[in-house]
């Protein structure tokens, strides 16, 4: 695989790319301002040959109208979005981490169980954003009733310092968009879907709290609430068939069997009706156990098992911070990358930059010719015999035109970086 070269994006800098999905690439980059102003980020973009998707773009600018909204400290945060040479992206918070999926399967290799109270904790921090998701209002106060639809391991992530983020909202609905795709559609991974989304029907916030259920079903029993091949899998989600967690465990506490069970009811009028109920009940539970997790002891657990990951992730960051624009005195020399969505092109920064100004370099000079052709036939017309006097005209202003092409060479105006000026084209984030 050819190794990705820096690149120029807008007003990011593209360090590398970090992977790549069905729909979209995402980049590692920084934004870089003024004074050494410095930030990484994540840059993610839609795939160059899918841009002409419609239904595809649409859920990726869904994503981005939702992330206008969503502020909370357990949601990836959004800062900018916009299109760039027929290309949508999406910037975003950088997080150093893993998905729960990878820990999962990471501490199976290193049969490292998940402790009952780092698990409870990750439940929680996810119940706490899915709370605030589903009963956040718009500027007008108007529910938006957002439903994220694709909760599952994949889209929870665990930072390194032990912070707790759900990703992905490029499958939510919220009220404020076409409800008609809400019912009759099946979207999102089937091993963590509601039995009336597998099924088709409308669904609505109980929706992710029984996936919400699932994670928790798995991390502290240790397996698959739904298992065999896609087919087994989703007949066995519509019809919410799965082994009771007293079946596969007597061990646990009665209160965890109570939780798993009204977060896992099929009946969404019998299950939480908001995952902050759910959260109230696990927060209660843990505090019956004596169970303190936090921050600290989860970021313990996920460095043990992560530790080679984080320190090349480290190395790569400071790798990144050596990477700089090119300086104003360097301008004229060094070469930087432009990303186009058919291909990278490397040109000279001074010839990009006079490109739009060749044309008027030029002018002059034919304007001066041309007049120059104009007094000549009417000196010839009007003073044929006056030859000395129109070559001295004619000498006058081919001085002149001299002067002037001299100075258009030298006397360059220097205007504004464009490399460091975000040429995103509007977008309207809010309808």
């Amino acid at each position: 695989m050819e190794k990705f070269q820096p690149a120029q994006f807008g007003k990011y800098l593209l360090l590398d790319k970090i992977a790549v999905g069905g729909m979209a690439e995402l980049y590692r980059a920084k934004i870089i301002g003024v004074e050494g102003f410095e930030k990484l980020i994540a840059v993610k973009m839609i795939l160059p040959h899918l841009s002409l998707e419609e239904d595809l773009v649409s859920s990726f600018i869904c994503e981005a109208k939702l992330a206008a909204f969503l502020q909370h400290q357990n949601i990836v945060q959004i800062y900018d979005f916009g299109r760039m040479e027929n290309r949508y992206f999406i910037a975003m918070e950088y997080l150093f981490g893993k998905d729960l999926k990878a820990v999962i399967r990471k501490s199976k290799e290193r049969k490292q169980p998940i402790s009952l109270e780092n698990s409870l904790y990750m439940i929680s921090q996810v119940c706490k954003g899915l709370d605030y998701a589903h009963h956040l209002r718009d500027f007008n106060g108007t529910p938006l009733s957002i439903i994220h639809r694709d909760i599952g391991p994949q889209n929870i992530f665990i930072t390194y310092d032990g912070e707790v983020k759900i990703i992905d909202f490029g499958i939510a609905k919220a009220a404020i968009q076409d409800r008609t795709t809400q019912a009759g559609s099946i979207k999102g991974k089937v091993a963590y879907m509601s039995p009336e989304q597998a099924e088709g029907k409308a669904v609505d916030h109980r929706s992710d709290i029984f996936a919400i259920g699932i994670m928790l079903y798995e991390l502290v029993l240790e397996r698959r609430m739904f298992s065999g091949d896609i087919y087994e899998v989703f007949k066995k989600v519509r019809e919410s068939d799965f082994a009771a967690p007293e079946s596969l465990n007597k061990d646990l506490p009665p209160r965890l069997y109570e939780i798993l069970h009204k977060a896992l009811a099929r009946n969404p009028e019998m299950r939480y009706q908001s995952s902050g109920e759910m959260l109230i009940d696990i927060d209660a539970f843990m505090a019956e156990r004596a169970y303190r997790p936090n921050e600290r002891s989860l970021s313990t657990f996920i460095r043990g098992l992560f530790q080679s990951e984080a320190d090349s992730e480290m190395t790569a960051m400071h790798e990144a911070a050596k990477l700089k624009i090119v300086s104003e005195s360097a301008r004229a020399t060094v070469p930087v990358t432009i990303m186009s969505p058919q291909k990278t092109l490397a040109l000279p920064r001074k010839e990009l930059e006079n490109a739009d100004k060749k044309p008027a370099r030029f002018i002059v000079p034919v304007a001066a010719v041309a007049f120059v052709i104009f007094v000549f036939g009417l000196g010839f017309y009007f003073l044929k015999g006056s030859v000395p006097r129109i070559d001295g005209i004619i000498s006058r202003l081919h001085e002149s035109d001299v002067m002037q092409e001299k100075s258009t060479d030298t006397d360059v105006i220097d205007s504004a970086d464009p490399y460091l000026t975000s040429i995103l084209e509007a977008e309207t984030l809010l309808q």
